[in-house]
């Protein structure tokens, strides 16, 4: 089983327009409107494709019955966490290129007493897991080393620990050496892991920086450019010969998704080139699969086959 851990939730809105135009008015075509949040997603992502998964989140009181219904009419297994601070809201405005303009609201941090509760829910479910992801922001004003205390108690629980954090959150994170991380390249530069301010980092400076700072494997994704990865002595880059055109909002959670999925398969990291290679292969197909549909937390498995074949792997850390 795989436990998706999402400290800072929301309820996801998606509308639906022709274009959109600065400062102009939009008729609304479709509305969708669904319980959220990146490691809700990537439950979404692994439920719908035959993993068992298990969303753990930490909810308004106000949104808390809700949300749990529409998880539960999805068909997610869940653990929520009531929180008295209200659950942020998360606006996509998808026109007819399927492409995806977010307004994000930051999220209020609850009490500790919250964090403590979303502990136990993961000590509870631990005995029948074996990896745990952690996805998404934090709420303005939590504490920096919240997803390091969370990456400690699934090591104590002896889960492998998949982050896709960025930040001050991955900096500390890194601390507890989590199995894998996977931030984007904007993530990832946010964590200032040593490199000159006036020198952007190559993407080779930020899976080194990853890796000697705590990560037993690290994933930096970097859009069309694909993905790339250091583990031990294999250097790869995989991505889409084709690129796609489309709403890349929850292309990062089923990239997560298919990572984590290969772990609990592999009882840990996979090992060697070629199987580095196989792995990153099927996660650029996930992720490009997710960037078809309208909505995050959805792929298509007829797509994931399709889009196998278009994925390519080199050696490189450039």
């Amino acid at each position: 089983m795989i436990v998706t851990l999402t400290p800072n939730p929301a309820i996801d809105i998606t509308y639906v327009v022709p274009t959109v135009t600065l400062g102009e008015s939009h008729r609304i075509e479709q509305v969708h409107e669904r319980a959220g949040g990146k490691g809700v997603n990537v439950a979404s992502v692994l439920t719908g494709l035959g993993r068992h998964a298990v969303a753990v989140a930490q909810i308004g009181a106000d949104d808390l019955a809700a949300f749990a219904t529409d998880l539960s009419d999805r068909g997610l297994s869940h653990r929520l966490v009531e929180s008295p601070c209200r659950t942020r809201r998360s606006v996509a405005v998808v026109d007819d290129r399927g492409e995806a303009t977010l307004f994000n609201e930051a999220g209020e941090a609850p009490p500790d007493s919250v964090w403590r509760r979303m502990v136990e829910a993961l000590a509870a479910l631990a005995p029948t897991a074996s990896v745990v992801t952690i996805s998404g922001s934090l709420p303005a004003g939590a504490p920096d080393d919240l997803v390091e205390r969370l990456t400690k108690e699934a090591h104590r629980a002896g889960l492998h620990v998949v982050l896709d954090v960025g930040g001050p959150a991955l900096a500390h994170a890194l601390r507890a050496h989590p199995t894998l991380v996977k931030p984007n390249r904007s993530e990832a530069e946010a964590t200032q892991l040593g490199w000159p301010r006036s020198v952007p980092p190559t993407t080779s400076d930020l899976l080194v920086a990853l890796a000697d700072h705590g990560a037993e494997a690290a994933v930096v994704s970097d859009g069309v450019n694909g993905i790339r990865l250091l583990h031990d002595d294999v250097h790869l880059r995989a991505w889409l010969r084709e690129p796609l055109k489309g709403n890349a909002t929850g292309a990062g959670d089923a990239l997560t998704a298919s990572l984590a999925a290969d772990i609990e398969t592999l009882g840990g990291l996979p090992r060697g080139r070629d199987a580095w290679a196989e792995v990153l292969m099927r996660a650029v197909a996930w992720s490009a699969a997710a960037v078809l549909k309208p909505i995050a937390g959805v792929v298509d498995p007829t797509d994931i086959e399709r889009l196998m074949a278009s994925a390519e792997v080199e050696e490189s850390l450039g």
